[in-house]
């Protein structure tokens, strides 16, 4: 039995998934089986799965059902301790598995590891762990501190630079994967274990985001749905240990302000409302908040304010 099950969702990502596979047969961590889950393709990315002859690849069927379903299928086919997740348009730098599965090993304590990873085209940005103070090593929510940041950890875990133990994933239920859900899917198998687990930290990007191969990537807050950790957060309260359960709401809050900021500003007052009347804690966040409130209540300013915005940058 391989130590990492490497699980690929594939749904229409024919231009991209030779790209992806060839970074995961790239690894210098050699001990994985890969398991591609065809989500209901219907362009050629199935053809270029079963023509690859590495013995490790097997590929499964499966009607579209959305990203979540399809690496929940492909967790329940695996058969290793370990698993690993990376989508059909991203890839992995050569050390990934061999850092990410070596910190597990050296570090039993942790049930995660994941690394920083780049984003987007090739002069793309790192992705900021600094910034959030973090440091090589184990980490876990109890040695984090502040308020502001309390929105950004939950950008701390991505699932292309995470492997994590299999009986982690199956304690929480895996991704969402109701009503075909496509956006935030990953976030909310993520929360808990942020909140709940160590995690081990690398701060080398060993990860390729390309946020250019992504179709929601280019969305505008209001053509994308409100994700799951706004719609169904209950399993994920229930989830959460009760000394944390303070530090869960006031994170869920500041995401949902943030959320709500975005939708505010182009002009979706309804939803932004709806965050606002389920997560009463953002209520706290004094100057945030209050910005949060002109721009509810004076939409017309909105645009108004960025076009000034705009305009001070031009003439800088």
């Amino acid at each position: 039995m391989p130590e990492v099950s490497v699980i690929i969702p594939l749904y229409n990502k024919g231009k991209y998934i030779g790209r992806a596979l060839s970074s995961v047969f790239g690894q210098t961590y050699r001990d994985f089986e890969v398991i591609v889950v065809d989500d209901g393709s219907t362009d050629n990315g199935p053809e270029l799965v079963q023509a690859c002859e590495d013995p490790r690849l097997r590929i499964v069927r499966q009607a579209n059902q959305g990203p979540g379903a399809a690496r929940n299928r492909g967790i329940r086919e695996s058969t290793s301790p370990l698993v690993a997740f990376l989508d059909a348009d991203d890839e992995w730098m050569p050390g990934y598995l061999e850092r990410t599965v070596g910190a597990l090993n050296d570090h039993p304590q942790c049930d995660a590891a994941t690394s920083a990873c780049i984003f987007g085209t090739e002069t793309g940005g790192v992705s900021h762990f600094r910034q959030l103070g973090l440091t090589e090593g184990p980490w876990s929510i109890d040695l984090y501190h502040g308020d502001r940041g309390l929105r950004d950890i939950t950008y701390i875990i991505h699932s292309m630079t995470t492997v994590c133990r299999r009986s982690i994933v199956e304690k929480y239920g895996g991704f969402y994967e109701k009503d075909r859900c496509t956006y935030g899917e990953d976030r909310y198998l993520w929360l808990p274990v942020l909140f709940n687990h160590r995690i081990y930290i690398i701060m080398e990007p060993l990860g390729w985001y390309h946020q250019e191969a992504s179709e929601l990537g280019v969305k505008r807050a209001n053509q994308r749905p409100l994700e799951p950790v706004f719609t169904d957060p209950e399993p994920i309260r229930h989830h959460c240990l009760p000394e944390r359960r303070h530090l869960l709401e006031r994170s869920l809050a500041r995401y949902a302000l943030a959320t709500a900021h975005d939708l505010a500003a182009v002009g979706d007052t309804e939803r932004a409302v709806w965050l606002v009347r389920h997560f009463p804690v953002m209520r706290r966040f004094g100057w945030e908040y209050a910005k949060l409130r002109v721009k509810l209540f004076t939409p017309g300013m909105v645009p108004w304010v960025r076009n000034l915005k705009n305009l001070l940058k031009r003439v800088r």
